[in-house]
């Protein structure tokens, strides 16, 4: 005995599905005539587009009057140009006001703690502190308390001298405060001289630490999202200094950096840190 299972677009009429799939390309087509002015420095003409695109002029002019009627296009010149409209701009300032960074990393950062049962942290920089954007704490007794929204100096926090080793070396001064620093153990780096040599080991280590330099018993490893932004973000664990032992780094700074990459390839996060933090892709030049 055999069953046959019926295609349920076999019950569609052909002419439906035919109307169907042509309205799609034709939506896949005008979001990427939105993509492609999204990402100009000036408008575009119609056979400057054609070529971008890969689309002959016909299929454009339909698709920019269409975009045009509904205020996402732009047009105006003689010959004609086109940017992106009003409208793109309503619905990315709509997306402004509801994005969270926080929201969007805190389910990352929650397995991270799990897994390791270390306090696991999202910080950006902010003047001379370390702006905590989002703590998760493992579920257990003994461990490193922290808060969303709270701040924590740079030079002996490994997420704040990750987020240092990050930025040019000019603008290092502007997030420290005046030599010496405050010692806060016996371990806690005082003048820019030490600082220099300890961001040196962590560009080419690729993660932080702050080897109980601000709490005796509490060890910090961080590492860097790479976002590709010229606003650094840095995630971090902390917990007890016999759980986070010399032969033991490597590999939790292995998975920090796996979490880091997830976070990085996350559309959501990358979107909503951009609107709350601003940042443009180093290298960029928007004075051309």
């Amino acid at each position: 005995m055999c069953f046959t299972f019926d295609n349920p677009l076999d019950r569609v009429p052909h002419m439906e599905r035919s109307a169907t799939s042509y309205h799609s390309q034709g939506l896949v087509k005008a979001l990427k005539v939105l993509k492609v002015l999204g990402a100009q420095e000036k408008a575009l003409s119609l056979a400057e587009l054609s070529v971008e695109l890969e689309l002959p002029k016909s299929t454009l002019i339909r698709l920019l009057s269409v975009l045009e009627q509904e205020a996402f296009v732009y047009r105006e010149g003689d010959p004609p140009v086109y940017a992106l409209g009003h409208a793109v701009l309503d619905i990315s300032e709509s997306y402004r006001r509801v994005a969270n960074t926080a929201d969007v990393a805190a389910p990352y950062l929650k397995t991270l703690a799990h897994e390791t049962g270390l306090t696991a942290n999202l910080g950006v920089l902010e003047g001379r502190w370390a702006l905590h954007l989002c703590v998760q704490e493992p579920d257990r007794p003994l461990r490193f308390r922290s808060r969303d929204g709270s701040l924590d100096y740079t030079y002996c926090t490994g997420i704040g001298k990750m987020l240092l080793s990050e930025i040019p070396v000019d603008q290092i001064a502007q997030h420290l405060p005046e030599e010496p620093y405050a010692r806060f153990t016996e371990y806690t780096i005082v003048n820019r001289e030490q600082m220099d040599a300890n961001l040196a080991t962590i560009r080419e280590r690729g993660y932080s630490l702050d080897d109980q330099e601000r709490d005796l018993g509490v060890i910090c490893l961080a590492v860097s999202i790479p976002l590709g932004l010229d606003v650094p973000v840095a995630i971090s664990v902390s917990g007890p200094a016999g759980e986070l032992a010399p032969e033991l780094r490597e590999a939790l700074s292995q998975r920090v950096h796996d979490v880091a990459a997830e976070l990085a390839a996350d559309p959501r996060f990358v979107a909503a840190f951009r609107a709350e933090r601003g940042g443009q892709r180093k290298g960029e030049n928007h004075d051309r």
